[in-house]
């Protein structure tokens, strides 16, 4: 879950695709890596693999694909959860997560967007779609440019996580970052003694720091045993 590698793999794209169209950028990639379960993606095992499929990138949050054959596109918009690109970026499919009954900001986004995970816990980063044309226009009213940005290109990006108990996409806010550090006594403390605990920066910074503490926790349950929790004996 390397961030930084994430970001220059995803520039690279970017940059094959520059010029392309003004509303968004198109380009092929050789081959993506196609997973249509959590637990495919947990064992790094692709249910098929892409050959040459065209992707659109609306925004860097929002990812389409498509290729010549309609069944494999219709995979990938309703069947698959995730594809690879390389070995370092994650998309995974917000169609999925609400055909599968996730409530919450993932109604707010379309298409593909950028997942990060590990065993113990996934969440996406996003500026949902359906709420940039609006936040823009408020930002504009409020004079705050760097809140709300006109441009989906330069608009900052959110932490959403993926709850699977719950069935829920929640944006981490200063609230939600709150309930997920109560496990970590320590972690909160710190946290809620910032002057700045409310910035996007500083939420950022202790959720990266909630992630890796339970990468590292032994006690902390593994994301597929969220997801199928195990059944009491009969």
């Amino acid at each position: 879950m390397e961030l930084k590698k994430y970001f220059i793999t995803l520039l690279c794209i970017m940059a094959l695709a520059m010029g392309m169209s003004a509303q968004e950028y198109r380009a092929r990639h050789d081959s993506v890596w196609v997973y249509n379960s959590w637990e495919a993606i947990m064992d790094q095992w692709p249910d098929t693999i892409i050959i040459n499929p065209e992707i659109a990138m609306w925004t860097p949050y929002d990812i389409e694909f498509e290729t010549i054959d309609k069944d494999v596109t219709r995979m990938l918009k309703k069947q698959t959860v995730a594809v690879a690109i390389g070995d370092s970026v994650w998309l995974v499919n917000t169609q999925w997560l609400r055909d599968n009954k996730f409530k919450g900001d993932c109604k707010k986004m379309d298409d593909y967007a950028p997942l990060f995970f590990n065993a113990k816990v996934a969440f996406i980063q996003c500026v949902p779609t359906h709420t940039s044309l609006g936040m823009a226009l408020l930002g504009s009213l409020l004079g705050d440019p760097d809140t709300f940005s006109s441009d989906p290109w330069d608009a900052e990006p959110d932490y959403f996580w993926i709850d699977f108990e719950t069935k829920r996409v929640d944006k981490i806010d200063h609230k939600k970052l709150s309930d997920l550090l109560d496990v970590y006594p320590d972690l909160l403390r710190r946290y809620e003694q910032m002057a700045d605990y409310k910035e996007r920066y500083m939420i950022h910074s202790f959720f990266i720091d909630y992630v890796k503490r339970a990468e590292r926790d032994p006690g902390y349950p593994y994301l597929l045993d969220r997801l199928y929790p195990p059944q009491p004996l009969q």
